[in-house]
């Protein structure tokens, strides 16, 4: 099987690009050796916090250039980030549910490369990085339908590193905290 994304490489400076965006091509497991050093040095709580302001901020940006570029409703471009997630071998992710009026989603996550690293037996969650990627592309989502930047909470709320059959993500939108 070949990759479903497109990669073009800059002759001249060595620069990974797909859709547009510079990427990386990086072992997975220093991905998850580096999660799992920066969780030890800061805390779980500490280090959740700040990767859930990362990746909203960074999935936000990305749905942006990405409903530009291909001219995609606010709806299909979470989609397909959602797919490019999968794509690029993050683990394959499913929007599972998004209420007719936005207040609430949930995403289904199997083969994280987070739970894969893990193994079973994790003691928490272990994928929670993707909360804040979720927050980001449903605020993206929501602003372009006119609700502003409503508050959103997302929880993995089960963890296939914890024995689960996959991971589940249960998103709250509360419009009212932007009125």
């Amino acid at each position: 099987m070949r990759p479903s994304v497109d990669i073009n490489v800059d002759e001249a400076t060595g620069i990974w690009e797909t859709d547009g965006l510079p990427m990386l091509y990086i072992p997975r497991h220093f991905m998850v050796n580096v999660h799992k050093e920066v969780e030890s040095a800061l805390g779980l709580s500490k280090y959740r916090a700040v990767l859930l302001q990362a990746g909203a901020k960074s999935a936000y940006y990305w749905c942006q250039k990405q409903a530009q570029k291909y001219e995609m409703s606010e709806v299909r471009v979470f989609e397909h980030y959602l797919e490019r997630l999968t794509a690029r071998g993050w683990g394959q992710f499913r929007l599972e549910r998004l209420d007719d009026n936005l207040s609430g989603a949930e995403v289904s996550l199997t083969n994280s490369i987070y739970a894969l690293e893990s193994g079973a037996g994790a003691s928490h969650p272990t994928c929670y990085m993707f909360e804040g990627f979720f927050v980001g592309g449903l605020q993206y989502v929501c602003e372009q339908q006119g609700h502003g930047l409503p508050e959103i909470v997302c929880e993995e709320v089960q963890c296939e590193a914890m024995g689960f059959e996959c991971c589940k993500f249960a998103i709250k939108i509360n419009h009212r905290a932007n009125a």
